[in-house]
This record gives C-alpha cells, sequence and structure tokens, in this order.
C-alpha cells in the first residue's frame, strides 16, 4: 500500500523505520512550517497541502494531535476511508508498529483463540460472582494495588485485565484475577473484545485511545460501563482529543475522578454529562500502610540507605523524572535562598520513574552545585518500603507539576508529616476544604520566600501539618477507599 506519513516528531521517528518496510513511502509530511525541505531519513519533509493532489493512504503518527490532524484532514476534503493512525506497542519481542482505519468497521479481527491471549491460563469454573474486566493499556502501580486490594477484601468477585503489559502477569499477586488478556496490535483488542462474554462491569482505567476506538464494542460486551478519568486524559488533552472521547463518554454509565475539583472541571467541559453520573473517587495508597508499620524505625538509618549522611532539612522536588514537575524552576527559585538557608537544606530529586533524561538531571545537579545547594537524584526503583521510608525523612515536598489531578506521593508525605508546598493552580481545594494543611503558590518564584520562612519556623510548620495523618488515611487508605470502589461495582 502507498502512503503518506503525516508527523515527524518522536512518534514519527520510532515508527518511520517500521513504515518503511511494510509500506510504500510516497511523502512525509508535517505542520510545522520550519521542517519544510529539512530531512527525516530518506525524505524531505514537504507541507501538508500536496495531498490534495494524491489518493493514497495518510497515517498520522502525531500522539498528542492525532485528532486534531483528522478534523484537519477532513476539512481539506480527504474522505475518512484514507485516514490511518499509527499505533507503537510492546511485545516480548520488542517493538510492533502498524497502521489501521479510523474506521472501526474496517479493522478486521484476528482468527487467534481467545485463549492464547490470555497469560495466565487459569481453569475458570462457573460461579455466580461478578465478572469484572478492567481495561489498561500499560502497567501502573494503580492498577496493582486496585486489584490486590479489592482481591483481598472482597469474595464475590471475579477479575480479568486487558492490557499490552505483559510484566503483569508477574507483578499483579491475586487469586481473584483469572485473565490477563495481553494485545499487540489493534487487531488483537478488536479480536479479544469479540470473543470474550459479556461482563457485569467494564472498568476503563484511563480513557485511553484504543477505548474511544471500539466504544461500540465495549459497549455491547459491559453490563455497565465505568470510566476513571485519569490527569491526562483531561487536563493535558487538548480540545481535539476531548471531542474524540465524547463518544465513549456520554455512554458511560458512572464516571469517575479522583477530587471534586477535576468533577467539576469535567462537567463545566461536558455539559450534556449527566451530574448523577459523575462522583469523586481516587485510588487508595497503600503506601500508607507501609508508613504506619515504619512509623519507628530509627530516622537516622533511613537516611543512611539513602545517602543523606548529615541532619539537614530534606526539600523533596517532585517525585518523577517527566518535565512536567518543573525541576529547574525550583532550583531557579531554590538559588535565589540566602546562604543561611541552603546550608541548612538538601535537595532530593526522586527519578526512579517518569522519562529519563540524563543530560538533565546533570544540569539540575550542576546548577545546584554552582549555586552553593546540596542536591542528591534518587535514580533506583522504589518499592512500597522504600517509598515509606523515604516519606518518613523528608522535611519538606514541593509540588508544583503543570497539571495534576491528585499526586499519591504528596498524600504519602503528608501521611508522613511532611510540609507540602503545592502549586495553587492544582485542583487540591477540596483537601482544604476536609482540613488538609499544605503551603500553597501561585507562581514558583513563590518558592524562595516560603521556604526561606518554613526553613526558620520548620517547628510551627509540622505542628500545623500534625491533622493530616489522621485526614490523610481516611481521604486515601485502601480501609476507607475499598468499600467506595465496590459500590460502582454492585
Amino acid at each position: 500500500m502507498n502512503i503518506i506519513v503525516f508527523g515527524t516528531g518522536a512518534v514519527g521517528k520510532k515508527c518511520l523505520p517500521f513504515l518503511e518496510e511494510q509500506y510504500q513511502i510516497q511523502a512525509v509530511i508535517d505542520n510545522n512550517e520550519k521542517l519544510w525541505g529539512t530531512r527525516i531519513g530518506a525524505y524531505v519533509i514537504e507541507a501538508p497541502s500536496i495531498i490534495i493532489n494524491t489518493e493514497c493512504a495518510i497515517v498520522i503518527t502525531s500522539s498528542k494531535y492525532a485528532m486534531e490532524i483528522v478534523n484537519q484532514l477532513l476539512n481539506m476534503g480527504v474522505k475518512e476511508e484514507r485516514i490511518y493512525m499509527c499505533y507503537l506497542n510492546r511485545t516480548k519481542e520488542g517493538m510492533v508498529c502498524g497502521i489501521y482505519s479510523v474506521i472501526e468497521e474496517k479493522l478486521d479481527s484476528t482468527d487467534i483463540p481467545l485463549k492464547q491471549y490470555d497469560l495466565l491460563q487459569r481453569k475458570v469454573q462457573e460461579n455466580d460472582k461478578k465478572k469484572i474486566l478492567l481495561c489498561c493499556s500499560f502497567f501502573t502501580p494503580y492498577v496493582k494495588q486496585l486489584i490486590e486490594n479489592m482481591s483481598k477484601r472482597y469474595e464475590d468477585i471475579e477479575l480479568s485485565l486487558l492490557t499490552n503489559a505483559y510484566e503483569s502477569k508477574n507483578l499483579i499477586q491475586s487469586d481473584k484475577l483469572i485473565h490477563i488478556y495481553c494485545y499487540n496490535t489493534m487487531e488483537d483488542i478488536k479480536s479479544i473484545l469479540e470473543k470474550i462474554p459479556v461482563y457485569d462491569v467494564i472498568q476503563l482505567l484511563w480513557i485511553e485511545r484504543e477505548w474511544v476506538f471500539f466504544t461500540k464494542l465495549i459497549r455491547k460486551k459491559s453490563k455497565r460501563l465505568n470510566i476513571k478519568v485519569g490527569g491526562s486524559d483531561f487536563y493535558r488533552s487538548i480540545v481535539a482529543e476531548k471531542e474524540y472521547k465524547k463518544k465513549l463518554i456520554s455512554c458511560a454509565d458512572i464516571i469517575t475522578a479522583d477530587t471534586e475539583c477535576t468533577v467539576n472541571n469535567f462537567l463545566a467541559y461536558f455539559q450534556e454529562i449527566d451530574r448523577n453520573k459523575i462522583r469523586a473517587l481516587p485510588y487508595g495508597v497503600e503506601v500508607l500502610d507501609y508508613i504506619k508499620s515504619k512509623r519507628k524505625c530509627s530516622k537516622e538509618e533511613i537516611r543512611k540507605k539513602f545517602h543523606i549522611d548529615n541532619d539537614k532539612l530534606i526539600v523533596t522536588c517532585g517525585h518523577n523524572a517527566n518535565k512536567e514537575h518543573q525541576h529547574l524552576k525550583m532550583v531557579d527559585a531554590l538559588l535565589q535562598l540566602s546562604d543561611e538557608i541552603k546550608e541548612q537544606i538538601v535537595c532530593v530529586f526522586p527519578m526512579t520513574y517518569g522519562v529519563k533524561d540524563k543530560e538533565y538531571e546533570k544540569e539540575i545537579i550542576q546548577r545546584l552545585s554552582d549555586g552553593s545547594i546540596e542536591g542528591i537524584i534518587l535514580k533506583e526503583y522504589m518499592t512500597f518500603e522504600d517509598m515509606a521510608e523515604y516519606a518518613l525523612i523528608s522535611d519538606i515536598m514541593i509540588h508544583v507539576q503543570t497539571t495534576d489531578q491528585l499526586s499519591s506521593t504528596m498524600l504519602e508525605e503528608m501521611y508522613a508529616g511532611s510540609i507540602i508546598i503545592a502549586g495553587k493552580w492544582l485542583p487540591y481545594q477540596n483537601l482544604q476544604d476536609k482540613g488538609i494543611y499544605f503551603v500553597g503558590v501561585n507562581e514558583i518564584k513563590e518558592l524562595t520566600e516560603v521556604i526561606e520562612d518554613i526553613v526558620k519556623h520548620v517547628d510551627e510548620y509540622k505542628y500545623r501539618c500534625m491533622g493530616n495523618r489522621e485526614l490523610v488515611w481516611e481521604h486515601s487508605s485502601w480501609d476507607k477507599i475499598a468499600e467506595r470502589w465496590y459500590c460502582i461495582w454492585e
């Protein structure tokens, strides 16, 4: 098949070698005028206007702007039948890349039996338990926590998982998890959805594009369809993506989001949604149990474990490696601290997960060093036990991510007694309404003055945080949250 590749960003660069092997690439185009005339591989990047004089298929390789490009092509008069999306998924053997029509009906299913998609291969006996299918393309601790915590509390449920994450088989421990259906391609997803029985509940853990594409099939295979709104689903989605997701959102029976603020923002945008269908329901935070069990551990020993051998105040800067945490802007504010305050703190940047960038890490440490501030980057994978121990020694946490729905790491530190500084642009008003204490900043540059005051009056601020422990437990422990999840599956 002859194709035109639309998009030369990170996804386009990764997909191009795969597409070259499978299709005849006639041209590569991009909306960025600055790229026109430059090269990507063997191709000169051209303007989208060349589409007008062609009849071949157009493959969109952009991730963030995919639905915006679909609308652009339709407005240019391109027939929907010519438009394809590109996917890039992991397999046991490596990455697999393919394309699929934006028209669901044009996608073929496979001839592979359902059993061959199932990583667990368990013998299943007929029973009257409630059958729940969880859908999440990637592995995340949230999925693990949800499955394991609900499994140990409720005997009358039977769980299955639809995912692209092969590691789920080894990382999730539950005798209530009966099937892990693992797919590589969009054709696999269609085949699995066609062959599974009707479930009492299908629970989408994020509004991922895969599930939106298969809205009709998912609705057909669920007596009840529940959707969990993720922060990136809403706050980081451009308008075209939100509009695309409407068809799935509109046919859901129950929609949940982590906070009341997100619920209200969601309803303000999707005004056609029935208010009675949506409610606040976060994931529980399992690390709270570990913190509870380790409160009597020696903080001196824990500090040594994390290579913090002094008695300086620990300032935790963000909680992963993604640049949305605005680490460099934090550093700029920290560099404005007085020399007296700089000598009293050590800045720790947890970068144990997220998109790793060694040059970015070096820049953070170098700039801190040049400004006479001690800095440490945590790179090693952290277990729940490690996370709990670190939360117990952290004194101050800065959380000024660009967007967020609700940070479990922030809640862990609150429960452990840390003083939290959070951006006022984040949807955390409901936490304050519950009496949970944290310091808000309107802009990152305000961190300088705030940290100066906290370090000078740290005991006073710690005292203000004392009530957080009980309040966070009530808000976020699985002991309190599990029943609410069970209710939306009844």
